[in-house]
């Protein structure tokens, strides 16, 4: 039976809502991870935690109801998956980027998803080892 602990939320916490957080994430010489259509740029922090922000371009989807079911889909795969991001120290900041023009169906994004998460925990795990 599944531990009462560990929920599947997303919180208000969770979310990246500072504008001082998202220059630093976009401005500053960041990593960013492809799995198409998904890049993620991520930039590790002395804050605590995982924060993240979902951003699909309305130059791939006209219409607000597309773009809002593709962020629905990547905050929902993010969800049920970030149990694979453990960062060693600190925090890590992440912006899900969309790239493609295609409606995906939500099992391939949930695929996708666990790569991109899979590969920034080997990345921040790399990172924080140099340190």
């Amino acid at each position: 039976m599944e531990s009462i602990n560990e929920r599947f939320t997303l919180s208000k916490e969770e979310r990246l809502c500072s504008k001082k957080a998202l220059e630093e994430l976009f401005e500053g010489s960041n990593n960013s991870i492809q799995a198409y259509p998904i890049r993620a740029v991520f930039q590790q922090t002395e804050e605590t935690g995982i924060r993240i922000m979902v951003s699909v371009s309305k130059r791939f989807f006209k219409r607000a109801v597309k773009r809002n079911r593709v962020k629905r889909q990547l905050r929902e795969a993010y969800r049920l998956n970030k149990h694979i991001l453990k960062p060693a120290s600190g925090g890590v900041n992440i912006a899900f980027l969309w790239n493609s023009n295609d409606l995906l169906p939500t099992a391939k994004i949930m695929e996708k998803m666990q790569n991109l998460l899979n590969k920034i925990n080997e990345s921040v795990s790399d990172t924080s080892t140099t340190v």
